[in-house]
């Protein structure tokens, strides 16, 4: 019997949850600050928004990435399923042929729990270890940093 997955078993989501020294409004819009991911996350080198809903709210973006010195220029689609949650899901990519983000809050006063959801397939082989590794790792850079940039906007740093 052949897999029709590019390594042995599909990862499973992947998700983090951290707490943020930071209201539930400011890492949401750090989240929503697309073009800015440039400041706080070094493996994205450029973000443009292609596309906006009617609200002026992005649905779309171009985000050009260096990831271990591997180029890669990446079309999401930008969803927003609740008041606190935004969601992209990659519609054309070089390295994946699924990339899905979560980002969720909850409010807790002066901090938030921020969680973040990352669901990826690559267009070529990896073993399942070294690719849940890989995922693994990838969120936890993606949440720190994130959270690094909502607290030091807030003062928390």
């Amino acid at each position: 019997m052949t897999s029709t997955h590019r390594y042995d078993r599909p990862v499973p989501l992947v998700s983090q949850t951290l707490e943020v020294d930071a209201g539930a409004a400011a890492v949401l819009g750090i989240v929503a600050d697309f073009e800015a991911y440039p400041q706080w996350n070094d493996e994205v080198k450029a973000v443009y928004i292609l596309a906006r809903y009617n609200d002026g709210r992005p649905s779309q973006l171009r985000v050009d990435t260096e990831i271990g010195g591997n180029a890669g220029i990446y079309i999401q689609a930008v969803y927003y399923p609740g008041p606190a949650q935004i969601q992209t899901v990659m519609q054309q990519g070089d390295l994946f042929s699924k990339q899905e983000q979560l980002f969720s809050v909850v409010d807790m006063g002066a901090s938030s729990l921020l969680t973040v959801d990352l669901d990826v397939e690559t267009t070529f082989a990896v073993p399942n270890l070294m690719m849940k590794k890989l995922v693994n790792d990838a969120l936890e850079h993606l949440a720190n940093n994130l959270k690094g940039r909502a607290e030091h906007l807030s003062g928390g740093l």
